[in-house]
C-alpha cells in the first residue's frame, strides 16, 4: 500500500523545494573530481555550456546524455559522470537554453531542442570516433526538469530509443494545478520567481513562461501521449519521500498507463529517499549503470 504525503502549507513546501533544490547543486559539485572535455555544442544558434564524461579505452561505448533539473547547476550531477565514464559508459552534460552560461531563453520547446542537438551531435561521424560511442546504446536521462524533458523530447523524437526518468516530472500535472489551485500557482510562481535573472540563474519571461506552461499543458502529458512511448526501453527512478516531484501524481500515472498498453521494455525502481537522492546516490548510480549495460 502506498501511503500519499501529507501536504505542507504553502510557504513551507516553497522553503523545502527552494532548499532542496540548492542542497543537490552543492552536493553535485563537490562530489565530482573529474575533469571532463569542454564541447562545442549549439542550439538554435545559441552556444551551451557542455562538458563531456569520456570513458577511456579503445572499445564503444555507450554514451548517457544526461539532463540538469531546474535551475540545477553547471558540470556534473550527483556525480553520476564520474562514477559512470570510470566505469565505461560517456556522460554528456550541458545546460538548457537560457541557464546558467547557457546562451539563449529557457524553455519547454527550448529544452527539448537541446536534447534533440545533443543527440545530433553523439551520432556525427567524427564525434563517434573522438569518443568511441556505441550508436546502437545512447540513452537520455535526466533530473527532476531533465526526466520530464527526457521523456517528453522522446514522445516527439523517435531517434530517442532509451529514456532514463529519475523523479521526473509531468510538467502537465504542475499546470492542470495551477489552473485550479490559485495558492499553489502563487507559491509555485514565487518559487520560480527566485531562480530567475537577476535573482537566480535562469533567462526567461516569468510571466509569459507560466502563460505557456498552461496554454500547451496537453503536450507536455505524458500520459495522453504515452502511446509514443510504447516501443522505447524505459527506467523510471523515483522516491518514496520526494515531495516535489510526487510518485502518485507524476510516476507511476505514466507506469501504470504503459503496463495497460504492455510496453514490453519498463521498469521502475522506487527508492527510500526524497528528491535528491542525497543518501542513496551511490545505489543510484550502480541501478542506472547496470540498466544502460544490460541493453535489451
Amino acid at each position: 500500500m502506498i501511503n500519499k504525503p501529507k501536504q505542507d502549507n504553502t510557504m513551507e513546501r516553497l522553503k523545502i523545494m527552494v532548499s532542496v533544490l540548492l542542497l543537490v547543486i552543492f552536493t553535485s559539485n563537490v562530489y565530482s573530481q573529474i575533469t571532463p572535455v569542454k564541447i562545442d555544442l549549439y542550439s538554435n544558434g545559441n552556444k551551451l555550456n557542455a562538458n563531456f564524461y569520456q570513458a577511456f579505452g579503445s572499445d564503444k561505448y555507450p554514451t548517457l546524455i544526461l539532463l540538469h533539473g531546474m535551475p540545477g547547476g553547471e558540470g556534473d550531477i550527483f556525480g553520476l559522470g564520474k562514477k559512470l565514464s570510470s566505469s565505461g559508459i560517456n556522460v554528456l552534460i550541458f545546460n538548457f537554453q537560457g541557464t546558467h552560461s547557457s546562451q539563449g531563453t529557457s524553455g519547454f520547446e527550448n529544452s527539448m531542442m537541446d536534447v534533440g542537438i545533443a543527440s545530433k551531435f553523439l551520432h556525427k561521424k567524427d564525434n563517434i570516433k573522438r569518443f568511441n560511442i556505441d550508436t546502437s546504446n545512447i540513452v537520455v536521462g535526466g533530473w527532476s526538469y531533465g526526466g520530464a524533458m527526457a521523456l517528453t523530447a522522446a514522445i516527439y523524437n523517435a531517434d530517442i530509443k532509451r529514456i532514463i526518468s529519475i523523479a521526473g516530472a509531468d510538467e502537465s500535472v504542475f499546470a492542470r494545478r495551477f489552473k485550479s489551485d490559485p495558492e499553489y500557482y502563487k507559491m509555485f510562481y514565487q518559487m520560480m520567481g527566485e531562480i530567475i535573472y537577476p535573482k537566480g540563474p535562469i533567462k526567461a519571461d516569468i510571466d509569459s513562461e507560466f502563460e505557456n506552461w498552461i496554454a500547451n499543458l496537453d503536450n507536455y502529458d505524458q500520459v495522453k501521449h504515452s502511446n509514443a512511448l510504447i516501443d522505447r526501453d524505459i527506467l523510471l527512478l523515483g522516491g518514496w519521500k520526494d515531495n516535489n516531484v510526487v510518485l502518485e501524481e507524476h510516476i507511476l500515472p505514466l507506469y501504470r498507463k504503459l503496463q495497460e498498453l504492455k510496453a514490453e521494455n519498463v521498469t521502475i525502481q522506487v527508492f527510500d529517499t526524497d528528491h535528491g537522492f542525497i543518501n542513496v546516490r551511490e545505489e543510484l548510480a550502480e541501478t542506472i549503470e547496470r540498466w544502460i549495460k544490460e541493453k535489451k
